[in-house]
């Protein structure tokens, strides 16, 4: 944006991996990209960070770091910046990263830290306000996955709440 409040021109980035699909901003401003992966490789999504330059350029961080999952749509950063969770619909598996500074990004234990019910399809995640909790929109099976997030990041399972009706089409999550 310029100052004048007008947008500025449009700045083509390539991205360093392969299908670029979702993108989040840390509280630090880093970029947090979420990436599908190549065609055609079993659990070949991936997760990059980039600084974002003055002129509009990104600069990659970290780059293409595998989540060990399929089909990664959507990420989402806990509130103070020290997370990032990364939904892995093809797979039902959650994977976990801490974010350093300027948005290095180094995988939790293990990667993926959380499971939804086989087939669940988690298309969306986010993260409560307070930081407490991390909730997963299952669309294939109607259930919200529902995940207490530990001081080291990890994720413990609380419940699945039902409801939701499956296979609706339904996709976005929000939480207070």
């Amino acid at each position: 944006m310029l100052p004048n409040g007008t947008l500025s021109p449009i700045v083509v980035n390539p991205s360093v991996g392969p299908g670029a699909f979702s993108v989040s901003f840390e509280p630090g401003g880093a970029a947090i990209v979420s990436e599908t992966g190549p065609a055609n490789v079993t659990n070949g999504s991936a997760v990059s960070s980039y600084e974002i330059r003055p002129d509009g350029t990104l600069s990659p961080v970290s780059s293409s770091v595998p989540t060990l999952g399929a089909a990664n749509c959507w990420n989402a950063i806990t509130p103070d910046g020290h997370f990032v969770y990364i939904s892995n619909a093809g797979s039902s598996t959650i994977s976990g990263f801490a974010v350093g500074a300027g948005g290095t990004l180094t995988a939790l234990p293990g990667t993926i830290i959380a499971a939804n019910p086989s087939g669940a399809t988690n298309l969306d995640i986010t993260v409560s306000s307070d930081g407490q909790f991390l909730y997963t929109l299952n669309s294939r099976s109607g259930t919200i996955g529902i995940f207490a997030i530990q001081m080291d990041g990890t994720l413990k399972s609380v419940r699945v709440a039902g409801g939701v009706s499956p296979n609706a089409g339904f996709n976005g999550i929000a939480a207070d």
